[in-house]
């Protein structure tokens, strides 16, 4: 069977991708960085963001079937066929469960006192904020551990390359795949998602999807998890 290859000059967005070449899409790109983007401030309701471009060392992908989701109706599916750099950023399907969780519910008032060094709202640091956040978890640094913080929930995935987005990555995702008030419960998705971004001591970043913005929560509240990954 003869594949189409994809174009290195056309943004791929919204398409689906399959990670382990069993035929099953496992997430929808929301950044290709063959082909770079930025959201000016004021311009999304999610909040601004810039995805760096890369001309060269990316991996080569090519269509492999099509698929239809809730999440963007009917779009091909991609795969990749060589090494190289991952050129694009996907967001998993499904939650990591039906369940929301806390962010990190023994980490009170005034004890994650690195937030400004320890996480990034900025793109391209979600599989950073995560890898060293769960770490600390792990380490029980800002508290003790808890069933229903969701560094508990998401090691085996972090494991296999999967992160919690940081605040811009989950502004693009919004962005990118037109999430508004109206239709993010037709596209399969819940009212609120954490980042892996922390705001303060206290609180990280989560995005509304029912307010349409990006904001602080308190990390001892509960929000679902969905996870990205490149490729």
């Amino acid at each position: 069977m003869i594949y189409k290859t994809v174009s290195l000059t056309e943004s791929q967005v919204g398409k689906y991708v399959d990670i382990n070449g069993d035929g099953i899409p496992e997430g929808v790109i929301f950044a290709d960085l063959a082909v770079g983007g930025k959201c000016p401030y004021g311009e999304g309701i999610y909040g601004e963001y810039k995805i760096p471009t890369i001309k060269e060392g990316l991996k080569d992908y090519i269509v492999i079937d099509g698929f239809e989701d809730k999440i963007n109706g009917k779009q091909e599916v991609l795969a990749p066929i060589l090494d190289g750099q991952d050129r694009f950023y996907i967001m998993a399907l499904n939650n990591v469960n039906s369940d929301a969780f806390t962010w990190y519910e023994s980490a009170t008032y005034e004890q994650i006192k690195d937030y400004y060094t320890i996480t990034s709202s900025k793109f391209g640091t979600g599989k950073l904020n995560t890898l060293s956040m769960l770490i600390k978890w792990n380490n029980s640094e800002y508290g003790k551990k808890k069933q229903n913080d969701l560094w508990n929930k998401i090691k085996i995935q972090v494991q296999n390359g999967w992160f919690i987005p940081s605040k811009e990555e989950f502004s693009c995702f919004g962005t990118s795949l037109g999430l508004t008030k109206l239709n993010f419960l037709d596209k399969g998705l819940n009212p609120y998602y954490w980042t892996s971004s922390l705001n303060n001591t206290s609180s990280a970043f989560h995005i509304s999807l029912i307010q349409e913005c990006m904001k602080p929560f308190h990390i001892c509240n509960f929000s679902h998890v969905r996870l990205a990954a490149t490729i």
